[in-house]
């Protein structure tokens, strides 16, 4: 098989779990040696692990679990350097990530199966709706075209085939998210819903000091929630958008990588079609997760 696979233009790596032989999507520069370093490493017990499919908010979740574990200091430089992505830095690199004093935030977008389990590891995971996780897909791949090698005439309705198939980074969106919900209930995972922290951010942030420690929910309540407020602030897609510390790959300028972080944006770029088909295989293949969006019409076709 081929490492480098092509659908509608889509380039990305098939590599391959070297004991259970299954497959993980990787973008196309990566290679096999990548994908085996990654799953050398053990979770420490001090470890936070923010998780999530592509695009579903979690670089932003990264900025916030940062800020609240070091009260309200905010990622100095570029994320890379502060934050290893398992999957990209594998096991050694991301050792090397100090936790001395603080927590070692660990990023990935691994399927549940290929991330390093320990009971006493933090696992935060996000969730975002598929149609505007498409949308901004759709986006980072054009904002990153020389390193997926897109053609020119590249399309919404091009890469919503491919998301349907499950020829995307990091494998099938819907199994990927069913997979963590159905991790929901254990104690030592915390799901959460992008739209939910974009509706209440205050509260989801106390939720999520809460999971990761008490001290930092304390930490946050005292003088009057000033440093929640601070936190706040921090990490307003107002303040985010304008930083240029989320990427280090060669990226197009006319795109910026954080773009809106919003809800509904799916209907300026989605077709009515694609849409409703989105709906059908997410009822099929991601039955339990269909309701998660319940309570946000703009959502919904």
């Amino acid at each position: 098989m081929d490492r480098v696979t092509n659908k509608r233009g889509l380039k990305l790596s098939s590599l391959v779990h070297p004991i259970t032989g299954r497959v993980c999507l990787y973008p196309p520069s990566f290679e096999q040696s990548d994908f085996n370093s990654a799953l050398q490493y053990k979770a420490e017990s001090t470890d936070v692990f923010v998780c999530s499919f592509p695009k579903s908010g979690t670089t932003w979740l990264q900025n916030i679990v940062w800020l609240i574990t070091r009260f309200g200091e905010p990622i100095p430089g570029k994320v890379r350097n502060s934050m290893p992505m398992l999957e990209f830095d594998g096991a050694e690199q991301t050792e090397q990530f100090d936790n001395a004093k603080f927590p070692r935030i660990v990023k990935t977008h691994f399927p549940v199966e290929f991330v390093p389990q320990n009971t006493a590891t933090r696992y935060l995971y996000i969730a975002r709706n598929p149609k505007d996780v498409v949308v901004s897909y759709y986006f980072h791949t054009k904002g990153f075209e020389e390193s997926y090698g897109l053609p020119s005439d590249f399309t919404v309705h091009d890469l919503v085939q491919s998301f349907l198939e499950g020829h995307i980074e990091f494998n099938d969106y819907f199994k990927h998210v069913s997979d963590w919900f159905n991790k929901r209930d254990e104690e030592n995972v915390l799901f959460l819903l992008y739209e939910n922290l974009i509706k209440d951010a205050r509260n989801s942030i106390l939720k999520i000091a809460r999971f990761i420690g008490q001290k930092y929910e304390k930490a946050l309540l005292e003088s009057n929630g000033q440093l929640l407020d601070k936190i706040l602030e921090k990490s307003s897609f107002k303040v985010m958008k304008n930083q240029d510390k989320w990427f280090v790959t060669k990226r197009r300028g006319d795109i910026p990588f954080i773009r809106k972080g919003g809800i509904g944006d799916w209907k300026n770029h989605v077709s009515s079609d694609d849409a409703v088909l989105i709906d059908q295989v997410l009822l099929e293949k991601g039955r339990e997760i269909f309701h998660l969006w319940d309570d946000y019409p703009e959502i919904k076709c």
